[in-house]
């Protein structure tokens, strides 16, 4: 099946200046379905077509822009950076990141980013957002990886060391995860390469769900051990087997609570950054 949007990209009618995360749900929208929640598994299915590539732009698009009008205000940091968003469906949330926030100075994310890790189960989804990533950063390393974030293995998180990795959960750590993932330990491995890492993590509340508790968890993790203090971690990466080890230290943190009027949801957001030497 043809992606309109992949399409769009090689035709060149979708250019880097005209491609925004509002540009994508206005042009690319559709209700196919009639019941896209139900179709897409209230917004937390693995999605298989483009059919429903479109139908998740018109049933969450909007609300998927609206969280990061209420996100944290903050400023790139010079240096090499690094942006991976986990679970970044088909680009919504890296569109809004690069779309939305600005520098202190007249340089642009072009001028910054090094390289885009893009980590979704959906290969149609994922094939989407490469080529946005593509288009918005033609001189950026784009690497792509198709799994779950439970399924993701040392090798996947072996990342390059940069000056900046932005991390990006969008919707992600309200899902319901495997037993055996153990959320703490993830954190500690993504943060283990040398340089700043910012966190940022947004996702709502959904009636009679807990679903929250992950973002509580790892909030309350950083607070206790990193702000305050530098604490020391062995790293392992295979390879090579030898362990290393790191200081880290929380620099910046907040926890955000808001609600959108529109849809009467309530979002729960949380920035930190961590400081790796």
């Amino acid at each position: 099946m043809t992606d309109q949007v992949i399409e769009d990209i090689n035709n060149g009618t979708l250019t880097a200046d005209n491609l925004t995360h509002e540009t994508l749900r206005k042009g690319y929208s559709d209700d196919i379905y009639g019941n896209g929640p139900e179709v897409l598994g209230r917004g937390r299915g693995i999605l298989d077509d483009t059919d429903q590539l479109d139908q998740y732009l018109y049933s969450y698009g909007r609300m998927g822009n609206e969280q990061w009008d209420k996100q944290f205000e903050f400023s790139m940091i010079d240096g090499d950076t690094t942006i991976i968003d986990y679970g970044c469906g088909q680009g919504l949330s890296f569109l809004n990141l690069v779309c939305r926030w600005s520098h202190d100075d007249d340089r642009t994310w072009q001028d910054y980013l090094k390289s885009v890790i893009l980590i979704e189960p959906s290969k149609i989804a994922l094939n989407r957002a490469e080529a946005i990533a593509k288009l918005k950063f033609p001189d950026a390393t784009i690497r792509t990886v198709n799994k779950k974030l439970e399924t993701l293995d040392s090798e996947d998180l072996l990342f390059d060391t940069n000056k900046v990795t932005i991390h990006i959960f969008s919707q992600v750590l309200d899902i319901t995860l495997a037993d055996e993932f153990n959320l703490l330990e993830f954190f500690e491995t993504i943060t283990s390469t040398i340089g700043m890492h910012y966190i940022h993590v947004i996702s709502h509340e959904v009636d009679g769900m807990n679903n929250q508790r992950n973002i509580l968890k790892l909030y309350r993790y950083i607070a206790s051990t990193y702000v305050g203090a530098n604490t020391i971690r062995p790293v392992f990466r295979t390879p090579p087997k030898e362990s290393r080890k790191v200081r880290k230290t929380a620099t910046n943190m907040a926890l955000n609570t808001f609600n959108i009027p529109r849809n009467n949801k309530n979002y729960t957001a949380m920035f930190a950054c961590i400081k790796t030497v």
